[in-house]
């Protein structure tokens, strides 16, 4: 046999290895090994350049850099619940946050005051416009702390509201924050006076839902970070879940006169780990009133007083 037959049947092996019935996996080990292992590759780069995002904070300023190979996520239909991973401490559970081809997180037409609710500000109108309640807001300062670049359509966060008159502000303010509080500080808007600018007619398709966002901050918080916290009323809110673990309130009863039980909906706060075995959880407060804060200490499990 000369050079030029066993070239020729090399490549009619190659070719019947290629296109045989039998699938990658029924190939010889090292060609499945390695077909498989270039799809995981391919699906893993495929993976970051679409949710790939650099958030940088300098000044004030906000900047978001952009993948080049970072597809433009089409409207589509809802996506379905997904099942909490961490344990949660309430009746409502985490919601989580959108994915890249989902609707924009726009929280209830109608949302409660002082709950806060997963929100995705748009990239349409630079972080300037809002959408959320049945009002457009504008940002308070007027946009100009703010510089961004978008490497995906959408800000992921949480919103929630005050009423101006009963806090005595004016106008009513509406608070925006995302998971990463050192990233990103919180922006504050305010009612819009006058049309809805154009932009917000670019916008994705936003989808609207009654669940409360019910964070409980990250499983690894940093020490004498501030992260947002959604307090629950179960128990007399003697009980917190934070950071994996279970706390409990060192003083009873200091924290329960603050709680509005007009509704179970959880409350809008902020926990912050200051050692390894103390929280300190601090509640809303108007412009005139005293910080409120609650310390919790961990505990193996509840009492048979909160069963």
């Amino acid at each position: 046999m000369d050079d030029s037959d066993a070239l020729l049947r090399l490549r009619r092996g190659l070719r019947d290895l290629a296109g045989g019935d039998r699938g990658a996996g029924a190939g010889p080990a090292p060609v499945a090994t390695v077909v498989a292992r270039g799809r995981r590759i391919r699906h893993l780069r495929r993976s970051l350049a679409a949710g790939a995002a650099t958030l940088l904070v300098a000044g004030g300023s906000v900047l978001v850099v952009r993948g080049e190979d970072a597809p433009a996520p089409p409207s589509g239909p809802t996506a379905g619940p997904v099942t909490p991973t961490r344990p949660y401490d309430g009746k409502y559970a985490p919601q989580p946050p959108s994915g890249a081809h989902d609707p924009l997180d726009t929280g209830p037409r109608r949302p409660a005051e002082g709950v806060r609710y997963r929100y995705d500000l748009s990239a349409v109108c630079d972080l300037r416009y809002a959408v959320f309640g049945g009002r457009v807001w504008e940002l308070a300062d007027g946009g100009s702390s703010v510089a961004v670049r978008w490497a995906d359509d959408r800000m992921r966060g949480f919103m929630s509201w005050t009423d101006g008159v009963r806090s005595r502000s004016e106008p009513d303010t509406a608070v925006f924050e995302t998971e990463t509080p050192t990233a990103l500080p919180a922006l504050r808007f305010r009612p819009l006076a006058g049309p809805a600018p154009e932009c917000l007619g670019a916008e994705p398709e936003r989808r609207y839902g009654d669940a409360p966002a019910a964070t409980l901050g990250p499983e690894r918080p940093e020490r004498n970070v501030r992260y947002p916290y959604d307090m629950t009323k179960e128990c007399g809110t003697r009980y917190a879940v934070f950071a994996g673990r279970l706390w409990r309130a060192q003083s009873e009863g200091r924290t329960e006169t603050h709680v509005d039980w007009a509704n179970e909906l959880p409350l809008a706060a902020f926990m912050t780990l200051t050692s390894e075995r103390t929280a300190v959880l601090e509640w809303p407060a108007g412009a005139e009133e005293t910080p409120r804060t609650t310390t919790y200490s961990p505990v193996e499990a509840r009492s048979g007083d909160c069963g």
